[in-house]
């Protein structure tokens, strides 16, 4: 019995640790995007925890999207891209009075899914 409460102890508290470690972007998301609702949580999530630590922050307050450039098929620096087209984007994470902006490339995978890449953009 003892073994047991030490073992459902061990297992609570990781997953308490794991549920802190990552975080879960509640900020509101506005502008134009060609994500769907998954693929924006995704990328959300994903640049969010980015911003956080580039700026020791925690609460995201919101993230602003906007579409650069819709690449046509047969343009992009990737085989996919270039087979399926892709999409820039920028996203602009606010926290702590700030905004860090993000490149989105969102590339179609040719099975229904997307493939997407961030990079930090400096003006």
């Amino acid at each position: 019995m003892k073994r047991h409460s030490r073992a459902l102890i061990v297992a609570a508290s990781t997953a308490v640790l794991a549920a802190c470690a990552t975080p879960q972007t509640k900020a509101p998301i506005t502008g134009n995007t060609h994500a769907g609702a998954t693929l924006k949580a995704d990328v959300a999530q994903n640049i969010s925890m980015q911003a956080q630590t580039q700026l020791n922050c925690q609460k995201v307050d919101a993230i602003q999207t906007e579409v650069v450039k819709v690449n046509p098929v047969g343009t992009g620096s990737s085989v996919a891209s270039r087979q399926y087209g892709s999409v820039d984007e920028r996203w602009i994470v606010q926290l702590c009075n700030q905004q860090i902006p993000f490149r989105v490339t969102l590339t179609p995978d040719g099975k229904g899914g997307t493939y997407f890449s961030t990079s930090r953009e400096t003006y």
